[in-house]
């Protein structure tokens, strides 16, 4: 999945719980999600389906927040995760966030 801009947001369903990657540039999350909406142009045409795409990151509301959530089994996080359609943005700071 394409990246935001500071300001933008996209709109997506979790498919996976994040799993750990090593890439060329250091360890990332991959989560598959059902990419609903998104602001960049090549995602112009998304049907009401959406796309399934590879989310590939190491912000830290995944890499802290969202694993604690899922090492301690937070009572309805993990039914919540798959169920919901979730916001991701990147706020004007450029850190991501992720809310239901």
């Amino acid at each position: 999945m394409r990246g935001l801009d500071k300001g933008q947001e996209c709109e997506v369903q979790f498919l996976t719980d994040p799993k750990p990657v090593e890439t060329e540039h250091g360890s990332k999350f991959d989560i598959q999600v059902q990419l609903l909406s998104h602001p960049h142009p090549d995602y112009s045409s998304l049907d009401k389906k959406g796309k399934h795409l590879t989310w590939r990151t190491n912000c830290h509301v995944v890499r802290v927040t969202i694993m604690d959530l899922f090492a301690n089994e937070v009572e309805n996080f993990q039914k919540d995760w798959y169920e919901r359609t979730w916001t991701i943005s990147c706020r004007e700071d450029g850190n991501i966030w992720v809310e239901s």
